[in-house]
């Protein structure tokens, strides 16, 4: 288990030296370059200070949603082209109160608990903004082959990653502190999904890459 998940980790950092090392159409994947470095970083961090230096998850997860908030919002709105302005306005105002909350009326509860409530929102941003695009794609009806889409991968490997495990996140904490040996069978999940998410960021690159 411990070796899957160390394995998962370092998955994570391929993407970012693809892209820089690989024969890729950069400009194909302007959009979505923020969340492949936030991917980098996130790996990075979890190896070095969560598994070498012991450093608590604690300390890092609020870092982790902004950083990833960011990037997934500065993915749709340009994939979007700027449209639906209104509602990623809804969406940021929505994130800021959720951690002005988190971090006044809720500073005593478990940050399992917390950063359940910034996954909800970011499940409902990441489903809202994929069938936007989706239908966007279709109506337009500009793409001859999806699957030689980068975007399309992206896209799909938020959407099946975000829908796969809000709910283990919204149930982490009590599953954490009934059964702790239930939690990691439970964690698998999460970490399954997250090599899915990281491969579809890999495939995503190789498509884009110079012929």
């Amino acid at each position: 288990m411990h070796a899957f998940l160390i394995f998962s980790i370092l998955y994570g950092v391929i993407p970012l030296l693809y892209y820089y090392f690989g024969k890729i159409n950069r400009l194909a994947l302007k959009e979505a370059f923020p969340f492949i470095v936030v991917v980098f970083i996130a790996s990075v961090y979890e190896f070095v200070g969560t598994n070498l230096l012991q450093i608590s998850y604690e300390k890092w997860y609020l870092k982790y949603k902004i950083l990833a908030f960011v990037s997934i919002h500065y993915f749709f709105y340009h994939l979007l082209k700027q449209k639906y302005r209104y509602f990623f306005w809804f969406y940021i105002l929505c994130f800021i109160a959720i951690v002005v909350i988190n971090n006044t009326l809720f500073y005593h509860h478990n940050y399992m608990d917390k950063s359940s409530y910034l996954t909800v929102l970011q499940t409902i941003i990441v489903i809202h903004f994929s069938i936007a695009w989706f239908y966007q794609l279709f109506n337009e009806m500009q793409e001859e082959n999806l699957f030689q889409n980068s975007n399309f991968y992206i896209v799909s490997g938020l959407f099946i990653c975000y829908c796969g495990t809000v709910y283990l996140f919204l149930t982490a904490n009590h599953i954490y502190t009934t059964n702790k040996t239930v939690f990691q069978y439970y964690w698998l999940l999460n970490i399954v999904l997250n090599l899915f998410l990281r491969t579809t960021l890999i495939v995503a690159i190789w498509k884009a890459r110079l012929k």
